[in-house]
């Protein structure tokens, strides 16, 4: 018993996910049979739309297509348990409004996303969608691999931007006009050091690495409202990641960002 335990243990290390889809497709399989020989009754409450009898006949179709497994390799089926599942998990979060401390605090991390960005510059290398048509993400993996080097004159690398290359000691404004308001409220709070990229605009793709970013103080009354809406996302984002986190634990799946 104790050799079938530690092979089962060492199967289940190697393969966690094949266990976990042959897990759920048998729980699959014997919920349909379970519900297969349940008696039918009409609903309590009417189903709008439908008669009591029109909702019995689809219930004994449901009931038959899962008892037939028809929902099994069935990719939309699968997509929509998915989704349910997803969304049953984000209901169950419970976030806590955060304190005024704790606004200022998250305020103060993205300040660069609340209009506290000063001045920002940076090397920037473009790549023209119109230019480049299909072979624009093609280019675009090539272009990545180049920049991990020395990648010396970045103008033989760019494709025309009316911002160029290397800009320095942008405002908000600035970027506004040279990149569009959403690209631009991205770029805020971009790591500095290293290039980033592909970024996406409605133009091309960008590479840029941020050579210096200046912060100013943000209007706390003016952003309260964007910033406590930005956090609760946020806070449930990472709490529902958490439940996603114990349930892959169960079938023996690593957590989220580990190998």
């Amino acid at each position: 018993m104790q050799r079938f335990l530690d092979a089962l243990s060492r199967l289940q290390q190697r393969h966690a996910l094949l266990l976990f889809l042959a897990l759920g497709a048998a729980l699959f399989a014997v919920d349909a049979l379970r519900h297969r020989g349940e008696p039918l009754a009409a609903p309590a409450v009417a189903v709008e739309g439908q008669t009591p009898e029109q909702w019995l006949e689809d219930e004994v179709l449901y009931r038959e297509a899962l008892a037939r497994g028809l929902g099994e390799g069935d990719l939309i089926v699968r997509r929509r348990l998915v989704q349910k599942m997803r969304l049953l998990l984000e209901t169950g979060v419970d976030v806590a409004e955060p304190s005024q401390r704790q606004l200022h605090e998250w305020i103060d991390r993205h300040a660069g996303r609340y209009g506290g960005l000063e001045r920002l510059s940076f090397d920037h290398v473009f790549l023209s969608r119109g230019l480049r048509d299909s072979r624009l993400a093609a280019d675009a993996a090539a272009l990545g691999a180049v920049l991990t080097g020395e990648p010396g004159d970045l103008s033989r690398l760019s494709d025309p931007h009316p911002g160029g290359t290397r800009l320095v000691a942008l405002s908000q404004r600035d970027l506004e006009k040279l990149f569009g308001t959403a690209f631009s409220q991205s770029l805020a709070e971009l790591p500095q050091g290293e290039w980033q990229g592909p970024l996406p605009s409605a133009m091309g793709l960008h590479y840029l690495r941020i050579t210096e970013r200046r912060l100013g103080r943000p209007d706390y009354a003016a952003v309260q409202e964007r910033a406590q809406r930005d956090y609760l996302l946020e806070q449930r984002r990472v709490q529902t990641q958490m439940a996603l986190d114990q349930l892959k634990a169960q079938y023996g799946l690593p957590e989220s960002g580990t190998p």
